[in-house]
């Protein structure tokens, strides 16, 4: 009965507090759900948003290929977005627009190079929260990032990769970001280490955990298997004063069936008094589906739900939910 209670005033409690989706950005969901602790982890391109060494877009086995990424919430943008910017946008901008909706990324390989290219990744600045609220305004693509991704996959137990993204507003050159990263596979255990700098026009939104400023360094661990995943992660922001400072962040994921797996985590805020709760749900292993050699060497779902609680002196004053729906051609 005290058990019961207990979950009734929470869902009361959430239910009181301002939600906002982040739709518009859709690659998200997974690292939302286990608290941003990815960096160490290997994903597909729909899933990573941190160390570009975890992208991981064709079997280990294939040594040239080329595929592409679909978003499968594209639609609905797309119909928000003639709603709202269309009108604003010349001809050729639109057909731009449009492809970047629908198209979450397109990567290649030869032999040990690897190269993806991410298009129209929404992000804001930190100030400016209309983003998540899908203002009529600042939707669609009126602030976002272009991101080119090149791996190196010169030894089994070693991955390293590198990201250069390209800030554009209004078709306006706004700065450009690069970050590094290594992720060492020892066995048993994943270590990764990743370096980011954001352009000095100011700090940037990805989601709401990904609270990098201009510059700072990642360091993580991970244990990721087929049916399990057990990550933990510190962030040494550059400039801290009122964000984190080592900030610490764990995570989990757990498959008890091939087609669901349930994650959750969470992060401490070390320079301020919140914290942040997540859970989420991933649905169907595209693996599942593939044939044996078209497979890659992680879980990919096609569906990935995430939530974040964001609590404020014990205090619960935000919520943000995120749907990453992808397939990989």
């Amino acid at each position: 009965m005290r058990l019961l209670l207990a979950v009734l005033c929470c869902a009361m409690q959430a239910l009181a507090v301002q939600w906002i989706s982040l739709l518009p950005q859709p690659g998200v969901a997974r690292d939302l759900a286990m608290g941003g602790t990815t960096s160490a982890m290997f994903g597909s391109t729909s899933a990573v948003s941190q160390n570009p060494a975890g992208v991981v877009n064709f079997p280990s086995r294939q040594r040239i290929g080329l595929t592409g990424v679909i978003n499968g919430t594209g639609p609905t943008q797309l119909e928000r977005y003639f709603d709202q910017t269309a009108q604003s946008r010349a001809t050729l901008q639109q057909v731009g627009d449009v492809s970047s909706m629908m198209v979450r990324s397109v990567s290649a390989r030869f032999k040990w190079v690897g190269a993806t290219a991410i298009f129209g990744e929404p992000v804001m600045h930190r100030g400016d929260q209309q983003r998540f609220t899908a203002s009529a305004k600042d939707y669609a693509l009126s602030e976002y990032q272009t991101g080119l991704i090149a791996s190196l996959n010169l030894h089994k137990r070693v991955r390293v990769g590198g990201r250069v993204d390209f800030y554009t507003k209004d078709q306006a050159a706004d700065g450009e970001g690069f970050s590094y990263g290594v992720i060492l596979k020892p066995r048993g255990v994943q270590v990764g280490l990743h370096y980011q700098r954001y352009p000095a026009t100011g700090e940037r939104w990805l989601h709401p955990l990904d609270r990098r400023v201009d510059q700072g360094t990642t360091a993580s661990l991970a244990i990721q298997k087929p049916d399990y995943s057990l990550a933990f992660q510190l962030m040494n922001l550059s400039q801290s004063d009122d964000l984190g400072f080592l900030e610490p962040r764990l995570g989990g994921e757990w498959r008890p069936v091939r087609a669901v797996a349930l994650r959750g985590g969470g992060s401490l805020y070390s320079r301020s008094r919140r914290a942040v709760v997540t859970a989420g749900i991933g649905l169907l292993d595209a693996n599942w589906l593939r044939h044996r050699a078209d497979r890659l060497e992680v879980p990919e779902d096609v569906l990935s739900i995430g939530m974040a609680l964001v609590y404020e002196r014990g205090r619960l004053v935000q919520g943000f939910t995120a749907v990453t729906l992808a397939w990989r051609l």
